[in-house]
């Protein structure tokens, strides 16, 4: 991002760069990743494109966007993992390409915000590093980019008679039934803060051909939440018949209302988001020109597109601190709305070079050098510090380049605050990428479980029974292309199982090995192992499968 090349190509290129290091460098983690893989595959396998199943079960936790789409690339190149792992991160790249849209739409009169809104989204080390996932929450981004298109396009037009005066709601509401079909109603609370705040970043429409002025408008959005919802349910509704009561009743409540006020799993407080937005948006967030340009106050709030970007972040970020369960990927949609915010700030702010620009982002880039510089020390000293197994993992030479390359690019002395602010994009970057370099052989060591895949593949071959001491979220089905599901079953009823099943095998994950006692395989798990065991061992034996 040199200023040489045009920034479209280059953030291009960085987003082809980021994905190739990730697929090259990680394995599809456990448990998230690797169970949607699970579901794509049973999906691809069993045939049945309505109803997602996980080990032979209705899966009701997440709709079926992700999976359609993941089986369609399958259709054309068979069940390859490379294609399954790139599904997410295309619709990253197309959220790039559309924040530049959407600044064109809100910013008509300033192109410098649309060039560089999605230089500074790819260039938040936390988006930039959750755009490689096989997640959802990349999905809802995009589809959240193109409904408030839409929504800018009907503010633009309000009034109008004729396809221009619905054309925006129609995208907006096809878009956000896409968004549902993607993650859920949770879908809702990116999308509709900025249209229901229109009164405080829009102009009073006027009530001519039939608009109804805010009678009209809100007419307009209900009718967008209404094909959206038309759509989700088009799906929905097939498949809670065909899926059961259960299932019906999970898709249709338990995974929508149910989180929202008594989520099972990943409670935080209330300010976890508050957060996520300082963390989210590093290095941006200590960079001193971006606060020059928020510190323009009332000149930068008179402009409506940052009211726009306010009214979406900041009211999906409350919406979302409400709900019970957070993950720092729920936050991802949100992030455009700060890039937007972060690129009309820069626009705003005095472009003249000041030491503390390129001195802050330096010191930010400076803790991980430290870090690996400090491990790298220990490693060669280990009888005087004991390290964990993850920290004598690391590669440390193999990142420590790119991150001193980091530095070096966020005090580059270019000659414009948009070069500079490309610099500082490609720094964060160059972190992202030396992190994953670094990482490498833990995240191989401890997070891959082809090996075990393989084996309960080639167990089931023979004919025998598998089993998953624990709750089995899915980790072996694609990696071992399973066919049939494995049993699932809790320590205390290990026995009974094997007693049922003497020529099957368990699967354990365990901190250590019982004494006297060698499983028949063993890999490397987290900070444990995973052990096969023979059933008629574990009928003798029941410690053996304990954790």
């Amino acid at each position: 991002m040199t200023g040489r090349l045009p920034l479209s190509v280059a953030w291009t290129a960085a987003w082809l760069v980021l994905v190739m290091v990730a697929l090259y460098t990680r394995p599809p983690l456990p448990v998230d990743e690797t169970r949607y893989l699970a579901v794509a595959w049973e999906m691809h396998v069993g045939g049945d494109y309505l109803v997602p199943h996980l080990n032979g079960a209705p899966y009701s936790h997440k709709p079926p966007l992700l999976f359609w789409l993941i089986n369609l690339g399958w259709a054309l190149f068979g069940a390859v993992e490379w294609w399954a792992r790139t599904v997410a991160p295309l619709f990253a790249l197309g959220s790039l390409v559309l924040s530049g849209f959407l600044a064109r739409r809100l910013w008509p009169d300033r192109p410098d915000v649309a060039a560089m809104a999605p230089v500074v989204l790819i260039g938040s080390i936390f988006w930039a590093t959750a755009a490689t996932l096989t997640l959802f929450d990349m999905l809802v981004c995009f589809f959240t980019l193109a409904a408030l298109l839409g929504v800018a396009d009907a503010a633009r037009h309000r009034g109008s008679m004729g396809w221009r005066g619905w054309r925006g709601w129609a995208v907006a509401g096809v878009a956000l039934g896409l968004g549902i079909l993607s993650k859920g109603p949770v879908a809702l609370v990116y999308m509709l803060p900025a249209p229901l705040t229109a009164p405080l970043w829009a102009a009073p429409p006027a009530a001519r051909h039939g608009g109804g002025g805010w009678l009209g408008w809100y007419a307009g959005l209900a009718g967008a939440v209404i094909l959206g919802a038309a759509l989700a349910l088009a799906w929905a509704l097939p498949a809670a018949e065909a899926g059961g009561e259960a299932y019906a009743n999970a898709i249709l409540w338990e995974q929508t209302a149910g989180r929202i006020s008594d989520s099972f799993a990943h409670e935080r407080p209330w300010w976890f988001y508050l957060a996520m937005l300082a963390g989210g948006l590093l290095p941006w967030t200590v960079w001193p020109p971006v606060w020059r340009g928020l510190g323009r106050g009332r000149a930068f709030l008179d402009e409506p597109g940052n009211r726009f970007c306010l009214a979406w972040l900041l009211l999906s970020g409350t919406a979302l601190s409400f709900i019970s369960g957070k993950q720092p990927h729920y936050f991802a949609p949100a992030l455009p709305a700060a890039a937007l915010l972060v690129a009309s700030a820069l626009g705003m702010a005095d472009a003249r070079r000041r030491r503390l620009d390129g001195a802050l982002p330096a010191l930010l880039f400076a803790v991980p050098i430290v870090a690996l510089v400090a491990l790298l020390t220990a490693s060669l000293m280990p009888e005087a510090v004991a390290l964990p197994p993850w920290a004598r993992d690391m590669a440390h030479f193999a990142g420590l380049p790119l991150a001193l390359a980091a530095v070096a690019a966020a005090v580059w002395p270019a000659p414009t605050l948009s070069r500079r602010a490309a610099m500082l994009a490609a720094a964060a970057l160059l972190l992202v990428l030396a992190a994953h370099l670094t990482a490498q052989p833990h995240l191989k060591g401890a997070f891959d479980v082809a090996p075990a895949a393989r084996h309960a593949a080639a167990l089931q071959r023979q004919g025998r029974a598998v089993a998953v001491v624990g709750k089995y979220h899915g980790q072996f089905h694609f990696p071992g292309r399973l066919e049939k599901p494995v049993d699932a079953v809790w320590e205390h009823h290990a026995r009974a199982w094997a007693e049922a099943h003497p020529g099957g095998k368990l699967f354990a994950y365990q901190k250590a090995m019982p004494d006297g006692a060698r499983p028949e395989f063993i890999q490397r798990y987290r900070n444990g192992v995973i052990a096969v065991w023979d059933a008629a061992a574990v009928a003798a034996r029941p410690a053996l499968v304990k954790r």
